[in-house]
């Protein structure tokens, strides 16, 4: 049975029609000024993104033609409708009905390609929707195509983010670069091929960054951290050459400063060492250090090195040079206490014997024989020339335990 629609059904069609191509008008427009799709229509594509971009924009083109189609029905209905005090019929309302509900939506023929067609069949074909079959292939493609733009931009995003810090870093690098003067020196070739990398990175990120975030492409989070790291490593010697030329005599004189308390280290270690030897039976002491001659001829290798070589091999000479002398500062502090140690050892001991002697003549025992005897012995080991420290120290153990074993009696 067929059902009679009334005027007020078709008017009732009409505007929702009205309002569904007002949405699907505004949705095309939106993807059209989406700046993913804008990206993906003026990059240089290859590869994955390539690949998907072009699959979505023949789509795309399909969507726009099913549009134009859908629009030409709507059109002929609001035209048949006229105004509102147009007269319609029964026929003009069954005319309308069968274009809003029937399969009035016609596709633009397609041909059949010959290899394809039977001998009766037709060279072309039409394809025929309805308006609700015209709106879900629409919304299935706008679907598609959304996606592609927005994972494309997504993707551009993650991936330019790290790259536009990494190629910022190697602009200041290169800056410095010029700033230290070319050379042969291993670090401008280690920059050049930063900067060659970056580039490459960055191109391959634009032309697919699908398949490159996919992780088709080189530009890897850890491929990029590694480049950061390298060009750190770059940047630090560019900045050590550029302080070793704007500050190298002031730095150099630093280290020489550095090196007269080394010798005035060693010079104190020495003169102790003989104080030891001759109060201190068998010492065993660290072995006597000549760094501060040796760091004299480093300075004087670099003074002479500075007309001839590049600044990045200065800048980093002077400061292991100044990294050393340091480090070899304190070692040479370290061992005069070293080697005071045994006459520090035998005064400590020195002063334990007498603080026994002090509390056992409080008691009233010290000149017992026995802890007499024992401190006498102690006393003879300490104060004798060389001391005998090991002895001296098991002489004192032997006191302080007399003592201690003699003081439980007078309770």
């Amino acid at each position: 049975m067929t059902t009679m629609w009334t005027r007020q059904a078709i008017d009732a069609a009409i505007d929702r029609r009205a309002q569904e191509r007002s949405g699907v008008s505004a949705g095309l427009l939106e993807l059209d000024d989406h700046p993913g799709r804008r990206l993906l229509d003026g990059a240089q594509l290859t590869g994955a993104t390539a690949q998907a971009w072009a699959q979505a924009s023949a789509e795309l083109a399909g969507l726009w033609t099913v549009f134009e189609a859908y629009q030409q029905v709507l059109d002929r209905v609001v035209l048949m409708r006229g105004g509102p005090k147009t007269r319609l019929g029964d026929r003009e309302l069954a005319a309308m009905a069968d274009l809003l509900t029937g399969r009035s939506v016609a596709l633009p023929r397609q041909a059949v390609p010959f290899e394809r067609r039977g001998l009766l069949d037709p060279a072309s074909t039409q394809d025929l929707l309805t308006l609700d079959e015209a709106v879900e292939s629409m919304t299935r493609t706008y679907d598609l195509v959304k996606k592609v733009a927005v994972d494309a931009e997504n993707a551009w995003n993650r991936l330019l983010e790290p790259l536009d810090e990494l190629q910022a870093k190697a602009r200041a690098a290169r800056a410095a670069a010029d700033r230290v003067g070319v050379s042969a020196d291993p670090v401008f070739h280690r920059l050049a091929g930063i900067e060659a990398q970056t580039s490459d990175l960055r191109r391959r990120a634009l032309s697919d960054p699908l398949g490159t975030a996919a992780g088709g492409g080189a530009a890897t989070p850890a491929r990029v951290a590694r480049l950061l790291a390298d060009l750190a490593g770059v940047q630090t010697e560019l900045e050590q050459a550029l302080a070793a030329r704007e500050e190298f005599d002031q730095r150099l004189a630093g280290v020489q400063d550095v090196i007269v308390l080394i010798a005035r280290a060693e010079a104190e270690a020495e003169r102790i060492r003989g104080e030891v030897r001759e109060k201190i039976a068998r010492a065993k002491l660290p072995p006597a250090s000549e760094a501060a001659e040796h760091l004299r001829t480093k300075v004087a290798d670099l003074q002479r090195e500075r007309s001839g070589q590049s600044w990045t091999l200065l800048g980093r000479n002077l400061s292991a040079l100044e990294k050393n002398s340091r480090v070899i500062l304190e070692n040479a502090q370290k061992r005069v206490g070293q080697i005071r140690a045994p006459l520090d050892r035998r005064d400590e001991l020195r002063g334990l014997l007498e603080a026994y002697r002090a509390r056992a003549a409080r008691h009233g025992i010290s000149e017992s024989p026995a802890l007499a005897a024992a401190h006498a012995l102690a006393r003879d080991l300490l104060w004798s020339a060389p001391c005998d420290l090991a002895g001296a120290e098991a002489a004192v153990r032997h006191y302080q335990a007399a003592v201690g074993a003699a003081l439980p009696s007078m309770s």
